[in-house]
């Protein structure tokens, strides 16, 4: 703390002594310092302890410009003119030529009949004047507003001379430990004070116990782009696709357009459409034979075209361009594949492309462009669409519609539209088509060879997936780091079937039911066979859990030891489920415990003592063993998710934490245990509705996209105004999950008031004491 604080300090002090109750901006005139050295000193002193009592408040006042401070110090334009007129005057065009602000000056000054006009000289209408727009603004600057008046202000403020701000300021009264001498405190104790003695005789700052820790440091990701181009890579190449090289930003035109039978007066060959290259502005070499048989096909046609009977130009075809279509790339392999013996195949390439394009919600200037291209005999239209609605299957679009189109190079053609749910209508995501024989002959492929071809923007499927209404935030300067931090992976919903509903929903209840009974019943199919084998071989099996009617069911016997192994992320402490063990450990002798994986380098100390106090029972004289393993399986959301495995012979684990709530709940409905949040409702209504509310927690706000997130704490926030709690009048289930979901995910400091009040309330109660750390 410097000695000119201190002085301020005092003099704040000395002022509040003699005054009683003065505000951050009287103090300030009364010592005649700037005001915001004054709150700098307010706020050291109040962090002392309570010498002072301070309230903030906001008043509005007026402050010059930049041009106003100019004024109060030069003066106004009017007087600088009439100051500088000689005594014979000066020509107006002189004066509008050289004098800065001349139209404001002359206007000003004549208006106050300062100067006039005698033909086309303006002279001074009198010998001296009084400048009062540099006398109020130099009060305005000095911070005495109240000697101007309201109406000059508001014309001062038309001309922009002033402005009206904000201006936070405290009413500083005596506090309980008022006095005017301050010491200096000390931030640290350091070695030679103790070695010293010194410390004996100093006064230390009180240490902040409630200020905020280091905040959790986040990796690196790949930009969600990235990890959806990586997605498609892997779906082309489980499809048996090959993946083409595509390391040729700069193209010729003549394999960007004049190989796909493009003709050279097509509009989008126009400089207004596609980027030509100014150094260098010409390729080097194309080949010979190849071009002179695409040059036939485009003027004089052939392969049963009359092709588009022009003089084809070799200069445009050789001019160099940035590829507008990755399609050249198809040109180029197929060339190869003709000139080395055609053989069936299948194609990829996932790479940027550059249009001259209008910026807007849906196009870029640079973008990504995914192509398939198949090759073999006798292709048709059934077999590329078949092909089209297996590859959007895979990456979970089915709302998928075909329009017949227009391409220079393929016939018959198709458009692909997907619904977007966030636009609310169809989006262009792709187009495709059958190769024009005027394309694949002239390169040598046979005459039965027939070549199938899609392309799909990689930008427009992510912003469907993603939920983004503009694809400037998915591209360029607009994006949102949120974006990149909260969606670490992009995971495809490859799983979608038939059973989808046509407005885009996800795998059925009835479809998740068949493939359950469908895994149960190979299960045991498997455990049969299992225990065939082994009474062949003589070989006695330990108790099937089949037998033991407690560990199939969930539900133990009296005097049998039942465990439960909950694995957790430590980034994502399932806070929640401590509600519910305490439960259960009122009325059951449970034995609680936390272990590490080791995956987990480090773990705090409150997450190592997880269950609080509860944890020292001895297992040996326990009903049940609840044992937390703080694991790290990755960054995905997904693999952040808790589960619950009932024992070691259980084939299926419980996951997320909603699930593990409601089967830990309907554990101690069937130990018939009070304050059970889930199955001792009465009402089956409410219980549907808590399981919604669950699922939707579970989704929305854990799973979903930061739209989701803040959509379902708005939808909260509604709902509780209706009631105190979630479901109606009483705690439920659903308040602790979602509470806990909201601490996770750090959304509860900038939650709706509602949802606020909602928390606080809520950790009041006893039930939920524990539900924080």
């Amino acid at each position: 703390m410097g000695t000119l604080t201190m002085d301020i300090q005092k003099e704040v002090l000395s002022c509040i002594d003699n005054k009683g109750t003065l505000s951050s901006i009287d103090i300030a005139k009364l010592i005649n310092v700037p005001h915001q050295k004054v709150v700098g000193a307010i706020k050291s002193i109040e962090s002392l302890g309570n010498i002072i009592n301070v309230k903030q408040d906001l008043q509005k006042s007026w402050e010059c410009t930049e041009e106003g401070a100019t004024v109060a110090e030069d003066g106004s334009f009017e007087a600088r003119l009439f100051n500088s007129l000689s005594p014979e005057g000066s020509p107006v065009a002189e004066i509008k030529a050289n004098f800065p602000n001349a139209n404001i000056a002359l206007g000003a000054a004549m208006k106050n009949k300062w100067v006039k006009k005698e033909g086309e000289k303006v002279v001074k209408a009198m010998p001296a004047i009084e400048d009062v727009v540099q006398l109020h603004l130099k009060s305005i600057a000095a911070g005495d507003t109240e000697a101007v008046p309201d109406k000059i202000k508001a014309d001062y403020k038309k001309r922009k001379l002033i402005k009206e701000v904000d201006i936070t300021f405290f009413e500083v009264t005596r506090g309980s430990d008022f006095t005017t001498t301050v010491t200096k405190q000390e931030g640290e104790l350091t070695k030679e004070m103790i070695e010293s003695g010194l410390w004996k005789n100093k006064s230390f700052k009180p240490f902040n116990f409630q200020a905020k820790g280091r905040l959790e440091q986040r990796s690196g990701h790949l930009h969600p782009l990235m990890q959806l181009r990586a997605e498609f890579r892997q779906i082309f190449l489980e499809m048996g696709f090959t993946e083409m090289p595509t390391n040729n930003f700069v193209e010729s035109a003549f394999w960007n357009f004049d190989a796909l039978f493009q003709p050279q007066q097509h509009p989008a060959r126009d400089c207004h459409d596609t980027f030509y290259v100014a150094e260098p502005a010409r390729t080097l070499s194309v080949p010979e034979d190849y071009l002179q048989r695409v040059k036939k096909t485009h003027s004089v046609g052939g392969y049963g075209s009359t092709g588009y009977q022009y003089n084809w130009d070799r200069d445009e075809a050789h001019k160099n361009l940035l590829r507008t279509h990755t399609t050249a790339v198809s040109a180029r392999m197929l060339y190869k594949l003709a000139q080395e013996g055609f053989k069936p195949s299948k194609f990829f390439s996932i790479d940027r492309v550059y249009r001259n394009e209008t910026l807007d919600a849906t196009h870029l200037a640079e973008f990504h462009q995914i192509e398939g291209v198949i090759a073999d005999y006798n292709l048709g239209i059934k077999h590329l669409m078949g092909v089209i609605n297996a590859f959007f299957e895979k990456i979970g679009i089915t709302n998928l519609r075909f329009k017949p189109a227009y391409n220079p190079y393929t016939e018959p053609s198709m458009e692909l539209f997907s619904y977007h749910q966030g636009l609310k209508r169809w989006v262009e995501v792709g187009n495709s088509g059958i190769f024009r024989p005027e394309m694949l002959r002239p390169m040598g492929l046979p005459d039965n060879v027939t070549i199938a071809a899609f392309g799909v923007s990689l930008e427009r499927p992510a912003m469907i997936m993603y939920g983004i209404d503009n694809i400037r935030e998915l591209v360029g300067p607009k994006v949102k780091m949120e974006l990149i931090l909260d969606n670490p992976v992009c995971t495809l919903n490859k799983f979608r079937r038939k059973e989808q509903s046509s407005s885009g929903g996800g795998v059925t209840v009835e479809a998740l039911t068949k493939r359950q009974e469908l895994i149960l019943d190979r299960l045991s199919a498997l455990q049969s066979k299992v225990a065939h084998i082994a009474s062949k071989m003589g070989i006695t099996l330990e108790e099937s859990v089949a037998s033991r009617p407690s560990q199939a069911t969930g539900i133990p016997k009296p005097g049998e030891l039942f465990d439960i192994v909950i694995y957790a992320d430590p980034r994502r402490p399932p806070y929640s489920i401590r509600v519910l063990a305490n439960v259960i450990s009122s009325k059951l002798k449970t034995c609680m415990r936390v272990h590490c994986h080791s995956t987990v380098k480090e773990v705090s100390e409150k997450l190592q003592q997880f269950w609080g106090e509860n944890s020292g029972v001895d297992r040996s004289v326990c009903d049940v063993c609840l044992t937390l393993v703080w694991r790290q399986n990755g960054d995905s959301p997904t693999s952040l998710l808790p589960s619950l495995s009932v024992s070691p012979l259980s084939a299926t684990q419980i996951c997320g934490e909603h699930n593990i709530g409601r089967y830990l709940s309907r554990l101690a409905e069937s130990l018939s245990l009070s304050s059970n949040l889930y199955e001792c409702l009465s009402s089956p209504v409410v219980i549907a509705e808590i399981d919604e509310h669950l699922d939707q927690c579970h989704a929305r706000l854990l799973l979903g996209t930061n739209k989701d997130r803040a959509s379902y704490v708005k939808s909260i926030n509604a709902k509780l105004e209706k009631g105190p709690f979630i479901a109606g009048s009483n705690i439920s289930l659903a308040d602790p999950v979602i509470i806990s979901t909201l601490l996770q995910l750090r959304l509860v400091d900038s939650a709706p008031n509602n949802v606020q009040n909602w928390v606080k309330a809520c950790l009041n109660l006893p039930i939920c004491q524990n539900l924080i750390l």
